[in-house]
């Protein structure tokens, strides 16, 4: 899963002809909400050319965690899968 910063774009691309599919999920922290991270965007791609994408605006506060799995969505923004893997924090 890439994030772009100009438009905020994110893009999951499944580079792979292994039958599975890539699946990301944006989560976001606002610090100021209870309870921790809440899903804010789904992306998925496989089975045709090219990567899907799909904008959501990042902003200046709270926390941003990217996830991504081969073959199934992540489970939160920290999956302890062996097919997954997950971004540092960021923000704008």
């Amino acid at each position: 899963m890439k994030h772009v910063d100009d438009g905020d774009i994110f893009k999951v691309c499944d580079t792979r002809g292994d039958g599975h599919g890539i699946y990301g999920e944006l989560w976001y922290d606002s610090f100021y909400t209870t309870g921790g991270y809440k899903l804010v965007l789904k992306l998925s791609d496989g089975g045709d050319s090219g990567c899907d994408s799909a904008v959501h605006d990042i902003g200046n506060n709270g926390h941003y965690v990217m996830s991504v799995c081969s073959g199934s969505y992540p489970s939160g923004p920290w999956p302890n899968r062996s097919t997954c893997t997950h971004s540092a924090g960021f923000n704008e």
